[in-house]
């Protein structure tokens, strides 16, 4: 589970790709606007995953969901991951802004 992550996302306004690492329950990442990604993630039994993510994002940035943000806003994003979700599927990621779908690839396991 651990590791290097890309997600490729889409809205409904544009698209958007980020790197995300996944270390012992924690979650760091950033993005070509100079978002970042800052949170944590458990494992259940069956392997789904459950992320909490606090999304930090610059002022002036649009999102893909179509806001442009006149200041620096934050939202959490709260997201269930089935066993293997970085298998290239379309994942629907519902955020305080809007429906994101999201794309996961694994890069490669941590050192």
């Amino acid at each position: 589970m651990d590791g290097f992550y890309a997600i490729y996302y889409t809205g409904v306004a544009g698209f958007g790709h980020a790197v995300l690492v996944l270390n012992s329950g924690a979650i760091a990442g950033a993005d070509v606007t100079g978002s970042t990604y800052d949170g944590q993630y458990s494992v259940n039994n069956g392997g789904s995953v459950h992320a909490e993510i606090v999304l930090t994002i610059p002022a002036g940035t649009t999102l893909v969901t179509g806001q442009t943000l006149p200041s620096p806003f934050s939202q959490t994003i709260k997201v269930d991951l089935s066993p293997g979700f970085a298998n290239g599927e379309p994942v629907p990621i519902q955020t305080p802004l809007g429906p994101v779908n999201g794309i996961f690839k694994k890069l490669r396991d941590l050192p």
